[in-house]
């Protein structure tokens, strides 16, 4: 498989069905590569969002602080108590932003795939336990370890798996999740572990296809800010991971490869 190019076909047979080629897209209109992900703009956005954070810190002490005053006017406990909520809200809001303009910190390591899917496993099936999706697991044994930082990468794979349980739970749709080693879906000398999450009852048209990883361009409601797989897509970008999409026949799949340790 060359990942240079915008879209590849993939022979995958999942969720029961017969072997599909799938025409996958990857995020080419982020316009990722090295002189985006290590420019004048990232680091400036860095800057901004870390005196964003020190100032939002000071507004949380403090209106703790107001909300420990013993006899507060119940009014201004309830107005402080808004204001320290929407600060953390943007505390967080702020990691987001930063995760989607491809500057996050990163801290690589070898990680043993398997045993870590049983350490997240409560955060990988909350997305299906609160749509009330079922989640069929295929997992290979004998996974070597892969090069990813731990906890961006459960940021990715949490991302895709709440998309695929959202977007089935709509049309009573089923999920999947695939891992195979070197060999199996991309050729064993590029040594990658390939990851396929997948879900039936949604198909994405063509013409909007791409847009699904652009900020902003979400189709869900106005609770979605439309910067889940623009955040996906960066930070698989930061780590050397290979991330594309394809959606036919009914199905939409996912499809991250990995590099080994």
């Amino acid at each position: 498989m060359v990942f240079a190019s915008a879209a590849a076909r993939l022979q995958y047979s999942g969720l029961s069905r017969p072997p599909l080629i799938m025409q996958f897209h990857y995020p080419t209109s982020l316009n990722l590569g090295n002189e985006h992900s290590e420019g004048f703009h990232q680091e400036l956005l860095r800057g901004l969002t870390h005196k964003l954070n020190n100032l939002l810190a000071v507004i949380q002490g403090f209106s703790s602080l107001i909300l420990m005053t013993e006899d507060l006017d119940p009014g201004v406990s309830e107005n402080m108590q808004h204001i320290r909520e929407a600060s953390v809200g943007v505390t967080n809001l702020s990691e987001r932003i930063r995760s989607a303009g491809g500057c996050a910190k990163l801290s690589p390591q070898a990680l043993n795939l398997t045993e870590y899917l049983g350490v997240i496993e409560g955060a990988v099936m909350e997305p299906f336990q609160k749509e009330g999706v079922q989640l069929e697991a295929d997992v290979q044994q004998g996974l070597p370890p892969i090069l990813v930082d731990p906890t961006k990468f459960k940021d990715i794979l949490v991302e895709l798996l709440r998309n695929a349980a959202e977007e089935a739970s709509k049309s009573g749709g089923r999920c999947a999740l695939k891992i195979c080693g070197p060999g199996a879906i991309t050729p064993a000398e590029q040594k990658r572990v390939d990851i396929l999450v997948s879900n039936t009852g949604s198909q994405i048209p063509v013409e909007k296809i791409q847009e699904v990883f652009r900020p902003f361009h979400g189709s869900k409601d106005s609770n979605h800010l439309g910067l889940g797989l623009t955040i996906a897509a960066m930070l698989s970008h930061q780590m050397g991971i290979q991330l594309a999409i394809a959606s036919e026949n009914n199905t939409t799949t996912l499809w991250l490869s990995c590099p080994t340790a």
